[in-house]
Formats: C-alpha cells, structure tokens, sequence
C-alpha cells in the first residue's frame, strides 16, 4: 500500500497557508490596538485573572509571553500566571479557529471558565504567592520601540519594494494561486484529515484497507435494516467550496495589509516574527504530523487502537501537553477534527499545553513551571476522565 504523499503535500500547504494568513491578520490587529490592556492588569487580583485569561485566548505565543513576562516582574499574581496558560492553547488555536470553529468557541468557553476559577482559586490558596525570582527578563517578547497607530500602520503611503514585502507578497499571491486553481482546498485535500469515521459509529473502516484514491471516492452507510447503502460522498455537496472561498477572501485581505502597512510593521512583526519563526515550524510540524497519523493509520491498524484505549490516549494527550512546544499536540487536533477522538480528550490535552510560551519561563522560574503543570495535569485528567465517564 502507497502513502498517498501528494495528498500529504496538499494539505500541508492548505494547513499551513490558512494558518500563516490567519496569524498574518491577527498580528495586524494586534498591533493597531496597540496591547493596551497590558497598562491596567496591576489594578487588582480580578483584572489580573481577567487579564491573565485574555492574553491566553490570544492565538500563538504572544500573550502567554507578555503574562510571563508580567509574572516574572511581580506584576501578575501565579494565579494570573495560571489564568493564562489555561486560557491559551497555542499555534493550535489558528489551526482550530480556521478548521473548527464552532468546536473551538466551545472549547474556548470552557477554558475560560477553568482559567478564571483556577486562577482564583490559586491566589486565595496559595495567598497571593509569586515563585518567580524578581530579576529582569531576558527574552524577547514582542514589545517595540513605538506602538503602531491606525493612521500610520495603514496607508497607501506606505508601499514600498522592501524585500521582505515582496517576498512576503509572493508568498500570499502563490497561495492565491493555488487555492483558485482548486490545488488546495477541501475538496481536494480533505481526505488525509477527515478519512476517519466518526467515534462509535455504526461502521468502521480500515484505512488499510482502502486505496488513497477511494477514500472520498464513496462513503458506506448503515440503514436501519443492516444494509449498506453506497453512495458518492460529494454528491450531496451542492455549495461552494468554503475551505477555497475562506481561503482566499483571507488571503486578499492579508495581501492588502503586506501592501500598505508600515516598512516596521513588515520587517519586525511579519519578516522576523511570523515568517523566519512560526512558518518553517508550522510547515514542519504539519507535515510531520500528516506523515505520522498516515503511516499510523494506513500500517498499524492505530485508529482501532485509539477507539478501544481512550484512557491510554487521554494519558498520553496528558503528558505530550506538558512539553512546552506547540507541534505535538497538532496530533490531537487532527485526530479529534477526524473523529478519532471525543472532545474530552481534546480538552483534556488544551489545559495542559501551553504551546512554547512557558518557554521563558522554564528558563527563568523553574518552579513556577513545575508548579502550575502539575496543576494543569491534574486538571486534565479530572476533566478528560469526566468526559470518558459521561461519553463526551
């Protein structure tokens, strides 16, 4: 049997495309507003949770960064700390907000309601209690020597033939490209994602046992008698393409921020930040990640392993969530999206991983980190073990 590895490449570049202009967009936002609720998080324990568990809710690493960074200078409570790494799930959260979104405002939802507790919980226990040495941080942290306004950060005045510009500009037109020409989009690159049955349905079917080519070439039904039923999977489609459709509204919208945003704002936030770190690592954690769950899948019968060994999984969802890097745990967004496994375990993994934020932390505070993943752990597994219990 033949790894389907164009179907690999496909939705590698849909994946990954989608993600980096989605983080493009949100940078740009970020930035016009010009982080200003940073300045009033020192006011109480309150706003400090508050704050705490919205800089969480930021997408990639910046605002588990700058609640670090706030922690280590004594200005955020643990609890606030903990608020924020509850709330926060990483570079995961572009990949679930553009492919899930509606489980991921659930999702988000309940990570609120967990962040804000624990968050208050833990100050009143630990009464107040900061673990963190009060020397001054290291790391870089995406604060800059002027904040962006929209009057400047945004004007046709600003084109210019930067290098990182027009780089930057080919990458989004060559997404473009791809995306309307129909290479990537999801009725062409859906099938190494969504090739699994939903948990506990009536039948399921072995990847092994069928060809790459076949996997959207029919689905096979259950009626109520017993008797499958075959019938083409694309035949009630009947709508656009809404994967190619978002994907290129997204796209032309990023396109025009690249064109006519300041020189400062394409160098610093964009060249340095979003292409030079986050792009290689998404496209390799993506694809790596693709490549896994295939062979898996397609050679050592995994997706019957997972049905039958949930608890093994949401443990094993448990411990890759401590590893403070966003890559891994793509596993389990992957495999969720599929069907493979119930949301609990998804949830379960989101507590506890904090994507690479913590990473400064680790370094400057090794106990803090120690501290609160272990209280993340516990958390996860009363949660994921809860939803195993009541079959969600």
């Amino acid at each position: 049997m033949m790894i389907n590895w164009f179907g690999i490449v496909q939705e590698t570049l849909m994946i990954t495309s989608f993600v980096i202009v989605v983080m493009l967009l949100i940078e740009f936002i970020n930035v016009i507003s010009g982080g200003r609720i940073i300045n009033i998080v020192n006011k109480s324990k309150t706003v400090q949770i508050i704050a705490g568990t919205l800089l969480g809710l930021i997408p990639g690493c910046m605002g588990t960064f700058t609640a670090v960074s706030l922690y280590t200078h004594r200005v955020f409570s643990f609890g606030a700390l903990l608020a924020a790494m509850i709330a926060t799930t990483g570079d995961e959260a572009y990949f679930m907000i553009a492919f899930m979104p509606e489980q991921t405002i659930y999702l988000f939802a309940i990570l609120v309601v967990l962040a804000v507790a624990a968050g208050f919980i833990a100050d009143k226990v630990l009464k107040n209690r900061n673990f963190a040495e009060s020397k001054k941080f290291a790391f870089e942290l995406h604060n800059h020597d002027h904040v962006e306004t929209p009057g400047k950060s945004f004007s046709f005045k600003n084109f210019s033939f930067l290098p990182a510009r027009m780089i930057i500009v080919l990458i989004i037109g060559a997404v473009i490209a791809l995306a309307f020409t129909g290479v990537i989009g999801h009725s062409h690159s859906d099938s190494l994602i969504f090739s699994l049955p939903k948990l506990n349905s009536t039948e399921k079917v072995q990847l092994s046992e069928v060809e790459p080519a076949d996997v959207h070439a029919h689905d096979q039904e259950v009626n109520h008698d017993g008797q499958e039923e075959e019938h083409d999977a694309h035949a009630h489609e009947t709508g656009p393409d809404w994967v190619k459709v978002t994907i290129l509204i997204s796209s032309f919208f990023a396109l025009i921020v690249v064109l006519f945003s300041t020189d400062h704002f394409i160098k610093t936030h964009l060249w340095q930040h979003l292409i030079k770190k986050h792009l290689p690592k998404i496209l390799f954690w993506v694809a790596l990640t693709l490549i896994a769950i295939s062979f898996l899948l397609k050679y050592a019968e995994f997706g019957n392993w997972i049905y039958n060994n949930l608890f093994i999984v949401l443990c094993i969802a448990l411990l890759v969530g401590v590893i403070p890097q966003s890559g891994p745990n793509l596993v389990f967004v992957v495999l969720f999206i599929q069907g493979t496994i119930p949301f609990s375990i998804l949830l379960a993994n989101s507590i506890v991983q904090n994507g690479h934020g913590p990473l400064p932390l680790l370094a400057e505070s090794k106990k803090s980190f120690f501290i609160y993943k272990s209280i993340l752990v516990v958390l996860g597994l009363i949660a994921g073990s809860a939803g195993l219990l009541f079959n969600f």
